[in-house]
């Protein structure tokens, strides 16, 4: 297991909005160091090549490539990156691709800053990390 502290961060979203207030909250972390951001999974790719992070936050439903295939791309390539989808859909088939593709962790974009930290730490550490409603899915399937 790796141990940099702080822990390096990519943010892929294609709302510019949302990857600005992830920034903006993560700042004021001093474990955690954001050191680039997409807006699809083709920007993620090539910014992975160039940064190699410890942790990855992606959105699923980008442009260009989405983060199902980004994930599956990333696992096969750069397997020590650990990822967590994002999502403002908390339905069963996208959770599963996503895990399926080799997320580690779910965060829903509702989730609350300390969940959000909650899920960066635990994935790091190679824990997985579901947000709350989507282990109570987990668990009924």
């Amino acid at each position: 297991m790796k141990l940099t502290i702080p822990i390096k961060l990519v943010i892929a979203d294609d709302h510019e909005i949302y990857r600005d207030g992830l920034k903006i909250m993560l700042r004021r972390q001093p474990d955690i160091e954001v050191i680039g951001e997409a807006a699809n999974g083709r920007e993620l790719i090539a910014l992975i090549e160039r940064t190699k992070p410890d942790i990855v936050l992606t959105d699923i439903v980008m442009p260009v490539m989405d983060g199902i295939d980004a994930t599956r791309l990333l696992r096969q390539q750069y397997p020590s990156i650990n990822i967590i989808a994002l999502s403002m859909f908390d339905q069963d088939n996208l959770i599963i691709e996503m895990l399926e593709s080799g997320a580690k962790g779910y965060l829903l974009k509702n989730a609350d800053k300390a969940e959000i930290i909650d899920a960066i730490k635990s994935v790091y550490k190679d824990i997985p990390y579901y947000c709350r409603s989507t282990s109570v899915k987990l668990a009924g399937q």
